[in-house]
């Protein structure tokens, strides 16, 4: 029989075999399980009987393969009775390739859930199974996967006559081509609009070519200037999810074991700055996913920086550039999508006046030194946006776009960078050779950002920054070559962020 295991929120194929001799009564199951499938005996051994099988004087051996691989979770109990009832037949039930077996078992033999039953479904199908038996569940969610049937079964015996080819009263086979995915509209509505916000000219279009690139914003500045009202305003200007998208986060907030409605709209995560390094990278004694991947393909604010941890703070560095986080632990080690926008906020100092126009900073040098130091240079260095913002009079004019404007422009943004690509990727992560392959600059191009980073003592990975964003603001500008005002207002903002973070370091 075949099941599917998951490390992370990648799958791997399982094969499970079982033998069955005379000798004392025992089920034994081998291959790395964890607690939850060794108690897995009792609930076969229980099915057995209430299917009506003799046991008595019966060895069960159960072997799940590849036996090196460290297996948890409930997934398998189906297949494993399954394995056990073909080793006792005389004449074992023939099944058809590429079937495989998702399901937890009851004591009375029903098919039931379990908790990540959702991304294992998924990857079955990714991993090329066309049949796959699960317990009676709403599948509308697969509704796009081609060539692919989810059979739902409610209990063993309905499962062993849809095998056998006899007629049940509980077959209700579902081909997934004659159903259509439902998406719940409860997140769809926005809730502050760009056009809300007074002011802030400069950090509006810094937040657009963010959201259209998968760029990383620092706001600094003081109480009540604006920062938190402009990054809960950002989660609107992001384009829906795509269906691949809606199936993939769902399936991470189903390994975390959190609650999310099956909703196109991206998540938005505001952890609080009391957070561990665990709860924001993920952690635990079997990783699971930590804010930065329930943020995935959505937005991670990370409000009042400065009170984060620094440990907390540099533990961003790895997943802000590759897309990933790596959990490592003593059970194991998985890798986490975390593929975010980082939108940061932070005052300039404890009392959050320094630089003020309306109260003085009551903070030495010394106090707002070693608060501002836990925002190390690598972490800014990953950050494309520095922004240092001033409070705003309220009578101040409207003068940006509204929030679906703004989101439209970003659509059509990330269309350009998915066709170029092939790929889902955004110019902040994509990978550097595929960047090089689809994206040319001129010499003199290169020659000014070369020059300009040598002047202002920028790194070569802010020098790639100024290359990736001047193609998101070509993207943004419907260009299909990189123009000299791209080029420009790359630079532009790179040194202003270079000048932003000498200023907050002073």
């Amino acid at each position: 029989m075949y099941s599917v295991g998951m490390s992370g929120l990648a799958g791997q194929i399982i094969q499970v075999e079982a033998t069955v001799r005379e000798d004392k009564e025992s089920c034994v199951i081998i291959g790395l399980p964890d607690v939850s499938i060794k108690e897995s005996r009792e609930r076969i051994l229980n099915c057995l009987h209430a299917l009506g099988k003799d046991i008595d004087m019966k060895k069960i051996t159960i072997h799940l393969s590849p036996a090196d691989v460290r297996k948890q979770g409930t997934s398998y109990d189906a297949a494993m009775l399954l394995a056990v009832l073909q080793a006792m037949e005389k004449q074992p039930i023939r099944i058809p390739e590429k079937t495989c077996f998702i399901a937890a078992l009851t004591l009375d033999a029903q098919l039931t859930t379990f908790h990540s039953m959702i991304p294992t479904i998924h990857q079955a199908i990714l991993l090329g199974f066309k049949r796959i038996y699960i317990p009676p569940i709403e599948i509308s969610l697969f509704a796009q996967a081609a060539d692919i049937e989810l059979i739902r079964m409610p209990d063993m015996p309905s499962l062993l006559a849809h095998l056998k080819g006899q007629p049940s009263l509980f077959d209700n086979e579902i081909t997934l081509l004659q159903t259509e995915t439902v998406y719940e509209e409860t997140e769809k509505a926005p809730h502050i609009c760009f056009s809300a916000i007074r002011g802030h000219r400069n950090a509006k279009r810094a937040l657009l070519l963010a959201a259209a690139g998968g760029h990383h914003v620092l706001m600094s500045g003081p109480p009540g200037c604006g920062k938190s009202l402009l990054a809960n305003a950002f989660h609107t200007i992001l384009p829906d999810l795509t269906h691949d998208e809606v199936l993939e986060v769902y399936s991470i907030y189903q390994l975390a074991k959190q609650a999310r409605s099956l909703s196109e709209r991206l998540p938005f995560r505001s952890p609080h700055h009391s957070s561990s390094e665990g709860a924001i990278v993920g952690g635990g004694r079997y990783p699971k996913p930590g804010e930065m991947s329930l943020a995935h393909r959505g937005v991670l604010f990370l409000d009042e920086l400065g009170h984060f941890p620094r440990r907390v703070i540099d533990t961003l560095r790895q997943p802000l550039e590759s897309g990933f986080a790596v959990v490592n632990r003593v059970e194991g080690s998985d890798r986490f999508p975390a593929s975010i926008n980082l939108i940061a906020a932070t005052n300039p100092c404890p009392c959050g006046y320094y630089g003020a126009r309306e109260k003085y900073c009551v903070c030495s040098d010394k106090v707002r030194l070693k608060y501002m130091q836990k925002i190390t240079g690598p972490i800014i260095d990953r950050i494309d946006f520095v922004l240092a913002l001033k409070s705003q009079s309220v009578f101040e004019q409207v003068t940006s776009a509204t929030s679906e404007e703004m989101r439209e422009m970003v659509a059509v943004a990330r269309d350009r960078q998915r066709l170029r690509y092939g790929a889902n990727y955004t110019n902040a992560i994509v990978p550097v050779k595929l960047f090089e392959e689809k994206v040319s600059f001129s010499s003199a191009q290169l020659a000014r950002i070369e020059a300009a980073s040598f002047e202002e003592n920028l790194s070569s990975r802010s020098t790639l920054k100024i290359l990736r964003l001047a193609r998101t603001i070509a993207d943004v500008r419907n260009e299909d070559a990189v123009s000299d005002a791209a080029v420009d207002e790359a630079l532009k903002w790179k040194i202003s962020a270079s000048v932003a973070q000498n200023s907050l370091m002073r």
